[in-house]
């Protein structure tokens, strides 16, 4: 779809005076908002606004107007194409990434470069190549974790060394996880804890879920040599937490709390009831008892559901420090049936959508570490309307982007439109010169 973005010029030197002195006295009002040098960088560039009114405001225009997704403040640009149901991906520190693809080929993507590093062979239906992780320390060790279901065995986790040969399998961290041809989770992270994380479906019974002997519809919990972990809820068990049905997301936030996302029902048990749990240890997230806000003793309500909506959530990431300011501390999950990027603040009370049918089924936000985000698409898995270009990679960045020394100042601003403080308009030409672009159109 065509995205155009157009602002009012700003028409009076008044309008914009009267600005820098609200926000000054705003940032006066609420000092432990912000820094001192945002109240500067904010009241100095609204004052040039001022001096420089007659010029335009930020025009996306000027770029390819496809790219550009004004009322997000997001562009997006394709960074591959023609991928086989691509899964998961992790970036190491230097931007390297790991993109595993459901048929069982994992690929390296490096300076530009898309090159195979493994390929197995995997079980069918939803399951396959899943899930991949890399080791806390991967730049030292270059150790890299992978989930795949095995063809009559069951889905496991495999480690490998990164060689510049490919992968070399070192050795196998679990086995056993119940797989058939849906629910098979397949998510794993690396918690701040460092220890891993693994989210398992209930392989279509929903009665394992609850059943504390079976590793399916659980969050489990290893070391990075696959061990169970002393401080686990239960003394031996990697169960961390159980009760879901089919958990393909899993995330923390900087003080190291933790959700994952959950599908909801499809049949006999009803329908929708997407959710976002926020997990502890030991937690039961009441599978197959409770869906939706149920409310069952000894079981744990949702942080959100979707109601009789269907998102189909499948992967998550808090965001902190992104070069998307106005997301910046929210949790995204990508919606495959829903067929949008869902944010959701950490508390779960505010819930927006973004990209709505613009590129079909979504899977795996992931924060790159220079801030933007990846996403990926999931249309030629046979439930989605594939393009000749699918499956995609996609990267989303701010736009106009803003310098990171000026991402605190872009986000206050965010937050102001967002309280009705400042009308769009004013949001555009501020960020604009936040940018750098000096008002006269963008980069």
């Amino acid at each position: 779809m065509t995205r155009g973005f157009e602002s009012p010029s700003l028409r009076h030197n008044t309008t914009t005076t009267t600005m820098a002195k609200a926000f000054y006295a705003r940032a006066l009002q609420y000092p432990s908002q912000m820094a001192p040098v945002t109240v500067i960088i904010i009241t100095t560039t609204l004052l040039i606004m001022t001096a420089a009114a007659a010029l335009p405001a930020y025009s996306g225009a000027q770029v390819a107007a496809a790219d550009i997704y004004p009322e997000a403040g997001v562009s997006v640009e394709v960074v591959a194409d023609g991928l086989d149901i691509p899964w998961d991906i992790q970036f190491a520190p230097d931007g390297t990434a790991f993109l595993t693809t459901r048929p069982g080929v994992l690929y390296v993507m490096q300076d530009g470069v898309i090159s195979e590093a493994l390929r197995l062979r995997v079980g069918g239906g939803e399951g396959g190549m899943l899930g991949v992780a890399l080791h806390p320390n991967y730049t030292e060790n270059r150790l890299v974790y992978v989930y795949h279901t095995e063809p009559g065995s069951g889905n496991k986790i495999i480690r490998y060394v990164h060689l510049e040969s490919g992968l070399l399998e070192e050795m196998v961290i679990i086995d056993g996880i119940p797989a058939a041809s849906n629910h098979n989770g397949g998510r794993i992270r690396f918690g701040p804890d460092a220890m891993l994380y693994v989210a398992t479906g209930d392989a279509g019974s929903a009665s394992r879920s609850q059943d504390p002997g079976s590793l399916a519809g659980k969050i489990l919990r290893l070391t990075p040599e696959g061990a169970v972990p002393a401080d686990n809820p239960w003394e031996g068990s990697p169960v961390y937490a159980y009760g879901l049905r089919n958990p393909q997301g899993i995330s923390w936030n900087g003080t190291g709390s933790m959700i994952s996302t959950d599908h909801g029902p499809s049949g006999f048990y009803g329908r929708g009831h997407d959710e976002i749990n926020a997990i502890v240890p030991g937690g039961n997230y009441g599978w197959p008892d409770a869906i939706g806000s149920q409310m069952i003793p000894g079981m744990i309500p949702p942080l959100i559901h979707s109601g009789g909506d269907t998102w189909a959530p499948s992967g998550a990431t808090h965001l902190a420090g992104s070069a998307i300011p106005q997301w910046d501390g929210m949790i995204l999950y990508g919606a495959l049936r829903g067929e949008h990027l869902g944010l959701v603040s950490q508390d779960g009370t505010a819930h927006t959508r973004v990209f709505e049918g613009e590129f079909g089924r979504i899977r795996a936000p992931v924060q790159h570490p220079d801030g933007s985000v990846y996403l990926m698409t999931s249309n030629t898995d046979g439930r989605g309307s594939a393009s000749p270009r699918d499956d995609l990679l996609l990267r989303v960045t701010a736009h106009p982007p803003i310098p990171d020394g000026l991402r605190e100042a872009a986000a206050l601003l965010w937050g102001w439109h967002y309280a009705g403080d400042i009308t769009r308009a004013q949001l555009d030409t501020a960020l604009s010169y936040l940018s750098g672009s000096g008002g006269g159109g963008g980069n």
